[in-house]
């Protein structure tokens, strides 16, 4: 239920997603109302799930959020797996 979350979540993003570095994802979303509440609920509930994520979210500015997701070396095909989810979305999402 969560994945499908997720993809709703990543059409949303402004830009493609982008590896910041070797175990990390950045996502950036054009900020609206209840969006900081909805994405911290998500992934409040993703890291009880699994408390490998470590999940940061900020506010540059009022216009953008950014999510970004981090996992242990030995977790790196669960982030390719979301990069690819994210690029997919975010392709499949009305322009």
């Amino acid at each position: 239920m969560r994945s499908m979350e997720f993809v709703e979540l990543f059409r949303r993003q402004a830009v493609s997603p982008r590896r910041v570095g070797p175990h990390r994802l950045e996502l950036s979303f054009a900020n609206d109302d209840g969006l900081y509440a909805q994405v911290s609920d998500l992934v409040a509930r993703e890291s009880a799930c699994c408390s490998f994520f470590e999940f940061t979210i900020e506010g540059l500015d009022q216009d953008r959020l950014v999510l970004q997701i981090r996992v242990p070396a030995n977790r790196d095909d669960v982030l390719d797996a979301l990069t690819d989810l994210a690029i997919t979305a975010i392709s499949k999402a009305p322009q």
